[in-house]
């Protein structure tokens, strides 16, 4: 069984790494759209410009129909709310399957050998092409190790989310507890001389403060203490 991760990128915490990874797909989905937009309706071409209109034209719908989910995630996060983080998570997902289907199709045609650079060329055919398969292969394998970690965080936080019930987290109850202290104090500032809290200091109402600081005092003087209801008639 796979447990959440507790931290993000090593000391970092959760939702820091989920709102970094929102940002970094945010800014990635909206350079695609541009892009698209310059190289087929502005004719102005631009990063992509080369590949075929289908392509580019699911590039951008796909980045388009991405931006809901993580102004989502953003919203899950910062409300500490675990359906929207969970919505966005499951986008991760679909990233994730539609980039490992687009590297196994460039692979298997073999249209990576199609565009190699001049200084390759100099080399011979096969080694650049051979270069070029190798350094595609680890580049390729990194960004999916990557995609996948922030897939992971992003599970983590909902995991976290879902345990404490959205709820503030340890980190953030620190953060405020001189806060809470500072205003505890300000609304009831003699609260502790009441109730027997300062050493040295009378307790007003014996029966309240603990009979082995302090002792006890009997109410109105009284002497019985009558346990029974309804009361015992006397005299």
């Amino acid at each position: 069984m796979v447990r959440p991760a507790g931290q993000f990128c090593c000391g970092c915490s959760l939702s820091f790494g989920v709102t970094f990874i929102l940002v970094l797909n945010l800014l990635q989905n909206l350079f695609y759209v541009v892009t698209s937009f310059s190289n087929i309706i502005l004719k102005v071409p631009l990063f992509g410009a080369s590949e075929s209109l289908s392509e580019q034209t699911f590039n951008a719908a796909f980045c388009l129909l991405g931006m809901p989910f993580i102004f989502c995630g953003f919203w899950g996060v910062f409300a500490r709310v675990e359906g929207q983080v969970r919505m966005y998570f499951f986008y991760m997902l679909l990233v994730l399957v539609v980039d490992a289907t687009q590297m196994m199709y460039l692979f298997s045609t073999g249209n990576i050998c199609d565009h190699l650079p001049t200084i390759l060329q100099k080399h011979g055919s096969a080694f650049a092409c051979g270069f070029m398969r190798l350094a595609t292969i680890i580049v390729v394998s990194q960004v999916m190790i990557i995609e996948t970690h922030f897939a992971y965080t992003v599970w983590s936080l909902c995991e976290d989310l879902k345990a404490t019930g959205g709820g503030p987290g340890l980190p953030e109850l620190l953060k405020t507890v001189d806060e809470h202290h500072s205003k505890r104090r300000y609304l009831a500032p003699h609260g502790d001389e009441h109730f027997g809290g300062a050493a040295g200091m009378p307790v007003p109402y014996g029966t309240v403060g603990p009979a082995a600081a302090f002792g006890s005092a009997p109410l109105f003087g009284g002497k019985a203490h009558e346990t029974n209801f309804p009361p015992v008639q006397r005299g």
